[in-house]
């Protein structure tokens, strides 16, 4: 594939989200796209009145989706992540585009590592349409996802349980990922700047470099909440990256010139809006 920017134009059916109102879902992905949010540009938007938007940002806020400002929310500190049934809620109908258009780039019989996070989980329920599949991974939500597929072959990496992110790390999972070589990895990250990857934990970016170093092509999936992101722990440049699939390009001067110029080496960069 020819390093670059394309859109992606499949569409794909996004399920709802059970635990919020379809308003509320908006409103949330709003809020990862954007960072801040007022209550009468809301209620303007969605036509509704302003007591309305404040009783959907209080169930935001309840669930710690969100945190209240002066007249409306914002994003969370990015100092920390959100447990994995929190992050599941952010920019669920993007993560579902995202995870459809990294598929179309798997074809059957591949041996893939499918790393942590929520935008890897989506990948992982779209494989359904694979077979004959080798898949390692140390996402126990891919796992489960994979498990009832018949024709996909899951091993998964021993490591410290993590309960709050269903995942497992440490030098064990590392040495996991270390003592193979798969065709595709696919991996998340916790932020990303003009440098490249971040995660919020050393030992979620040493498990995450594993992959990077142990695949012949690497798929970061990330959607545009991502950037600007303040995680603390370098995984790689974007220049280790093949693709890059993302929702939306990032609006920063300085974030799309480093996608520019990583594109002029090994990045293919594919948006899904």
């Amino acid at each position: 594939m020819t390093p670059g920017i394309e859109r992606d134009s499949r569409s794909v059916e996004h399920a709802s989200n059970e635990a919020l109102t379809p308003r509320q879902q908006q409103i949330l992905e709003r809020l990862a796209r954007e960072g801040q949010l007022a209550v009468d540009p809301l209620a303007h938007a969605f036509d509704v009145t302003p007591q309305t938007i404040r009783r959907d940002l209080g169930v935001l806020c309840e669930r710690g989706l969100a945190r209240r400002r002066h007249g409306g929310i914002e994003r969370p500190p990015g100092g920390y992540n959100l447990g994995h049934t929190q992050r599941i809620m952010l920019a669920r109908t993007a993560k579902q585009a995202m995870a459809a258009s990294v598929v179309a780039e798997i074809p059957d019989g591949a041996t893939l590592a499918l790393g942590i996070g929520t935008s890897v989980v989506a990948v992982a329920e779209a494989l359904l349409a694979r077979r004959g599949l080798r898949v390692i991974t140390n996402n126990l939500q891919v796992a489960q996802a994979l498990s009832t597929h018949p024709d996909v072959a899951v091993q998964l990496a021993e490591g410290q349980l993590r309960p709050q992110d269903l995942d497992v790390v440490g030098s064990a999972t590392v040495a996991f990922f270390a003592r193979h070589q798969v065709d595709i990895a696919v991996l998340g990250c916790g932020g990303l700047d003009a440098g490249g990857l971040l995660d919020f934990d050393p030992e979620e970016a040493a498990v995450s470099r594993a992959l990077v170093h142990h695949a012949q092509r690497r798929i970061l999936v990330a959607d545009a909440s991502k950037w600007g992101r303040a995680a603390m722990c370098r995984i790689a440049p974007l220049e280790e990256i093949d693709l890059l699939v993302t929702d939306e390009l990032p609006h920063q001067p300085d974030y799309r010139s480093a996608l520019e110029a990583a594109s002029q080496q090994s990045l293919s960069v594919r948006f899904t809006a």
